[in-house]
């Protein structure tokens, strides 16, 4: 197993498959491009995937940009996460020229990031009473206080996603899961090792990055295991009916999911409004737009870029045999921009009539439980940003993380 190996194994294991993406990019693949994540041009790799339609990838994946292929993948239960079987997913030691399995890159298991489909949606239907629209709406007021306070103190310039964006999720998942003040203060240093997370499965980190990630997912799961079962997370206690280990399941992605992934969908979309004359003050003096102006913007500039399943029988899709174990790549950002299912697809246009056409899904596979806490905090946030900063603007380029192929990750956004 990965998280057993020697550095100098698991170091193999990280530069191979690096390397390999990088050949395959090199030869003009598409996604391999994208999965290298170092050329800030995303887009247009998946413009050159779409012309291609679905396609066999050299980087081990059938891929598609074409918006309605990629609607009949994200809602077909025989893609999956994860491989048919039970035990850890990721693949040491595989051949990657004979047989490139580049998914799964490391196991990442144990915060719940490859469950099967009808697994997310019972947890989504567990964690109902705290995780659902209508509950997450009862706590509005609170949600929106967390991420007014974070913005009240930030003086003329900060940093939106490293002083606004993350401390106010930390505290509105803590608040919900209702963490006690030991988990909350060790949040924010383990959410430093988890931010990669999503990332991690698909594209290479770091040596250290890696290892950084593995304690944090082991920390994380014993101290939500012990949480649970000691009834002290008291939001996880009140699921009444729910088992433990779902209990902790729930919470873990709540964690994982619930503010990196929360914190990129604010940035994607303040940096999408601000780019639209008169939008950001419209939304300051008229706060109802925000709902309808956020989704349009995560349409544009979605927190997870693309969606990977696993094939788990042969599907026949759009004239193509899949087979069995394959992987398959749904490139939402290029879909949500198909000009074959969207009018004036690269427009920013709040009140278009195809808005439920695009495919952002708010936490990937598990979006039955995460949806609705990233989509409620990401409208709150820009609600309380545009009220009390009617005139903010970028200072600077905003700069995202490398070997960020999934989320785009943020490593800096100065405003003012």
């Amino acid at each position: 197993m990965l998280t057993e190996q020697t550095n100098s194994e698991l170091g193999r294991h990280l530069l191979t498959i690096r390397g390999v993406q990088f050949i395959f990019g090199a030869q003009g693949d598409p996604f391999a491009m994208i999965l290298r994540a170092g050329d800030g041009d995303p887009l247009g790799h998946g413009a050159r995937a779409r012309e291609q339609g679905l396609h066999e990838s050299s980087a081990g994946a059938w891929v598609t940009a074409d918006r309605e292929v990629g609607a009949r993948i994200l809602g077909d239960a025989r893609f999956s996460p994860r491989h048919a079987g039970e035990g850890p997913q990721s693949h040491p030691g595989v051949d990657v020229w004979d047989n490139p399995l580049l998914c799964h890159v490391v196991p990442l298991d144990d915060v719940h990031l490859n469950r099967d489909p009808a697994a997310y949606r019972a947890l989504g239907e567990a964690a109902a009473p705290l995780l659902s629209a209508g509950a997450l709406d009862a706590r509005l007021p609170e949600i929106e206080a967390a991420y007014r306070e974070a913005a009240a103190p930030a003086g003329e310039r900060f940093d939106l996603y490293r002083d606004f964006a993350v401390p106010a999720a930390l505290r509105v998942v803590a608040d919900l899961l209702g963490l006690p003040d030991g988990t909350r203060e060790r949040l924010p240093g383990l959410h430093a090792g988890l931010a990669a997370a999503l990332d991690a499965g698909h594209c290479p980190q770091q040596l250290g990055t890696v290892r950084a990630l593995f304690t944090a997912v082991a920390e994380l799961s014993a101290e939500l295991d012990a949480l649970v079962g000691e009834g002290r997370a008291t939001g996880l206690a009140a699921l009444t009916g729910v088992p433990p280990g779902d209990a902790a399941a729930i919470g873990a992605l709540a964690v994982v999911v619930g503010v990196e992934v929360t914190a990129t969908a604010v940035c994607n979309a303040v940096q999408v409004l601000l780019g639209q004359p008169g939008v950001w003050e419209r939304i300051g003096q008229e706060p109802a737009r925000a709902g309808a102006a956020v989704r349009e913007a995560l349409r544009l500039a979605p927190p997870l870029r693309f969606e990977s399943r696993i094939a788990r029988e042969q599907v026949e899709l759009d004239g193509t045999t899949i087979e069995e174990g394959r992987r398959v790549v749904v490139l939402v950002d290029a879909a949500n921009r198909d000009p074959g299912a969207f009018a004036g697809p690269d427009v920013f246009d709040a009140g278009r009539a195809d808005a439920d056409r695009s495919l952002t899904l708010l936490g990937g596979p598990a979006a039955p439980v995460t949806e609705a806490l990233v989509r409620v905090q990401t409208e709150a946030a820009v609600r309380a940003l545009a009220s009390l900063r009617p005139g903010l603007r970028t200072e600077a380029d905003v700069l995202r993380r490398m070997r960020s192929a999934v989320l785009g990750g943020i490593l800096r956004f100065p405003v003012a």
